[in-house]
């Protein structure tokens, strides 16, 4: 399968249960953001889910305010933003969000969601993961031996 960076592609590996391997090409390459795709790789008891989101719901981390997690200085954040904003208008594919299940943080996708929130979106799709609860109850139980 080819992993382009874009959200077809996120797609078609979200369709083939490839999205892990998909998140971590992008993550490495493209995406340049391996301190979120070296913890995601550790584990292998993570559920990826590709779905579309409101913007307004999701936290960003990082931006060009002090209060951010991660603040960045806002003329590099604008410079950023306003590259993206061109690469849409001419028809940019550009590469899902990454938001945590189950906080609604944007742990990955600031600029991008900043972008799409200047040419009009209100949605995008995101890369939501979580970690797969234990199993407990009747009929969790996995035999690989059947």
């Amino acid at each position: 399968m080819d992993f382009a960076p874009t959200l077809a592609s996120a797609q078609e590996a979200h369709h083939a249960g490839q999205l892990a391997a998909w998140c971590q090409i992008w993550l490495r390459g493209e995406g340049a953001n391996v301190g979120l795709a070296d913890p995601l790789r550790e584990r292998d008891d993570d559920v990826y889910v590709l779905a579309e989101v409101d913007l307004g719901d999701i936290y960003p981390i990082t931006g060009p305010e002090e209060d951010f997690d991660w603040p960045e200085p806002p003329e590099q954040f604008e410079q950023q933003v306003e590259g993206m904003v061109r690469s849409l208008r001419a028809g940019w594919d550009a590469p899902p969000l990454f938001v945590h299940m189950h906080t609604l943080r944007l742990v990955d996708g600031s600029h991008r969601r900043e972008a799409l929130l200047r040419t009009g979106s209100r949605t995008y799709w995101a890369v939501m993961w979580c970690r797969r609860p234990p199993f407990n109850g009747r009929g969790q139980q996995v035999s690989l031996d059947a």
